[in-house]
């Protein structure tokens, strides 16, 4: 089917009530599933639930750009959590269907595809957790836009919000504006949320590398292991180094016999100490939290700048970011 066979003259179009005058069933299913931060849904209301005519007077440009952009990148938020709701459940799912040694000693039931399943799942969750936080940047970016140096309204990155988390605090002036005062509360977030200690240190690091690797050299670069425990279970863990390569600590046979502690020592430096599945589920927690934490700050950003004059910055960046390409069709 090509374009041009479809029928394209008519003179009505089906959508959805411009102006909904209630939340949608969607929004209210997934806050009430809490598969979405509290607070995005808040704001969701706060927008009156991005209405065709419902825009405040900051964003409010004749062609509704902004507004229907920042809609987008909140329903956006959303429908990545949802999905990452569905693959941690399937991550979890398939833990225990996995083949192993031991089953196949005992003759126990195993399916072979359920490994591939979950890495493949694991992969996608990667993905939808961190276009989750770069939409939440983008968010960011359209109320702060030119209060932010880095940030750039249709080109935010949460990577960009993680170095402005790392740099203190830094007022223009003496006396400090609304926006810096609401920036300098969004920078405190930021820190509590990224700059942490001890065993979770870098954990945003470790994702966004695993983001950048996964999605543009597969998982296959990743080695992922698995180690089973006293009762012949096993569980897989993620490694948080790259390259890393097992072949480096291969040896032919000879007549010393190995350290029996060398794997302990790899796999405690070479791993992250949580299982796939429990990292998949203690990730997703941490990722909602941020942005749940992040929305509580911009839910009352919104209120206060409703009524500022129209960023015309923010649009005009979000204007010279359009790209269209002279692709049509395939032959």
């Amino acid at each position: 089917m090509k374009l041009e066979d479809c029928v394209l003259e008519t003179n009505a179009v089906v959508v959805r009530p411009p102006s909904p005058g209630a939340p949608e069933r969607e929004w209210t299913e997934a806050r009430d599933r809490s598969q979405i931060p509290e607070h995005l849904y808040r704001f969701y209301c706060l927008a009156e639930y991005f209405g065709f005519d419902r825009a405040p007077k900051f964003l409010d440009d004749p062609e509704r750009i902004l507004f229907s952009f920042l809609a987008g990148l909140v329903r956006g938020i959303r429908e990545s959590f949802e999905e990452a709701h569905s693959l941690v459940a399937s991550i979890r799912a398939d833990k225990g269907k996995r083949y192993s040694p031991v089953k196949e000693l005992n003759r126990e039931p195993y399916d072979r595809e359920a490994d591939e399943r979950q890495r493949r799942s694991f992969r996608y969750l990667i993905v939808c957790l961190s276009g989750a936080l770069d939409q939440f940047a983008e968010v960011v970016s359209i109320l702060f836009h030119g209060d932010i140096e880095g940030l750039t309204v249709g080109r935010a990155s949460f990577a960009e919000l993680r170095a402005i988390a790392r740099a203190p605090f830094a007022p223009a002036g003496k006396i400090i504006s609304p926006k810096e005062a609401r920036f300098e509360q969004l920078h405190q977030v930021l820190v509590a949320e990224l700059e942490t200690e001890g065993d979770e240190a870098q954990w945003f690091d470790l994702l966004h590398l695993y983001r950048n690797k996964l999605a543009h050299l597969g998982s296959s670069m990743f080695p992922i292991v698995a180690f089973h425990d006293r009762k012949g279970v096993f569980y897989s863990f993620t490694p948080n180094r790259w390259p890393l390569f097992h072949q480096s600590e291969i040896t032919f046979g000879g007549a010393s016999r190995p350290d029996p502690r060398s794997i302990e020592a790899y796999a405690r430096d070479n791993y992250v100490h949580q299982d796939l599945v429990s990292y998949a589920e203690s990730l997703s927690a941490r990722v909602l939290r941020l942005i749940d934490c992040g929305f509580q700050l911009l839910c009352a950003t919104y209120s206060d700048f409703k009524d500022f004059e129209l960023n015309a910055s923010a649009l005009r960046s979000l204007k010279t970011k359009r790209q269209q390409y002279q692709f049509r069709s395939f032959r």
